[in-house]
């Protein structure tokens, strides 16, 4: 069982005070999350802690559970030596501000309605997450869907579960934190950020390293995603609140029109 951790018609009335609109400013975008050890709680810190906390809203978070066979554990970080506060640092950071929580099968009509019909996000964000993203969800957000990779200075590189294991075979002396589209091919959607280098200590492992970037991703990933949040569509802007000598007809903004919703 999956777990939740236009014109105005005829006849209408005139108004003599014309309302004002919230400023595009004060508008904040609406993200969810898909992650999980210190990748997920480090964006969702900085989400909710740091400056980028008055430009969104998390509206839910997705979450590995290592003990689920659709993880793939066995191929992931997860196969290195860990505790259990590393599997639930992310949804209990989550829960501990109040958000939903989901740690269950993303490919499900379950999972399309919770995100769909309730969370509803402009944005997703993915980091340290261990199941394929079906394209419904992939389209669904009107900002775009983005993930966190560990990878070489170019792109794309070292695709795949477990790239840190890869650099260290090849003898990396050092790794980035890339940003890519999420797409269809898992890995290889278009870049759009690479953070500072990290130096790959001799004989590190992927939870080692996640211990040593994430920490130092703030700035990063602050960056990055303010300008992920400066593409988000804006409230056209009216005058302030005004009395009029004569009355005026009022005529309702347009909704924000969601795109038809594909199926499973």
């Amino acid at each position: 069982m999956n777990n939740y951790f236009s014109p105005l018609p005829a006849g209408a009335q005139s108004l003599r005070l014309l309302p004002h609109l919230p400023s595009a400013a004060a508008r904040k975008t609406r993200v969810a999350v898909f992650g999980s050890f210190m990748g997920g709680y480090h964006v969702l810190r900085e989400l909710l802690h740091g400056p980028l906390a008055d430009r969104v809203t998390v509206v839910g978070v997705a979450s590995d559970d290592p003990t689920q066979t659709f993880i793939h554990a066995h191929v992931r970080l997860w196969k290195y030596p860990h505790e259990r506060d590393d599997e639930v640092i992310a949804p209990r950071f989550a829960q501990e501000h109040g958000l939903p929580v989901f740690t269950g099968r993303v490919k499900t009509p379950e999972f399309y309605s919770l995100l769909m019909d309730e969370w509803r996000p402009e944005l997703c964000l993915m980091a340290t997450f261990g199941q394929k993203i079906p394209n419904p969800l992939i389209s669904y957000p009107s900002l775009g869907f983005y993930n966190f990779h560990h990878s070489g200075h170019t792109w794309p590189s070292y695709a795949g579960p477990d790239p840190i294991a890869a650099m260290v075979r090849d003898g990396r002396k050092d790794l980035v934190l890339t940003i890519h589209k999420v797409t269809d091919l898992i890995d290889g959607g278009e870049f759009v950020a690479r953070s500072h280098p990290v130096a790959i200590p001799e004989g590190i492992n992927a939870v080692g390293m996640h211990r040593i970037t994430w920490p130092q991703m703030g700035p990063f990933i602050r960056r990055a995603v303010g300008d992920m949040l400066a593409a988000a569509p804006t409230i056209p802007a009216t005058a302030p609140l005004e009395l009029q000598e004569t009355p005026v007809p009022y005529r309702a903004g347009s909704q924000w029109a969601w795109s038809e919703r594909l199926a499973a």
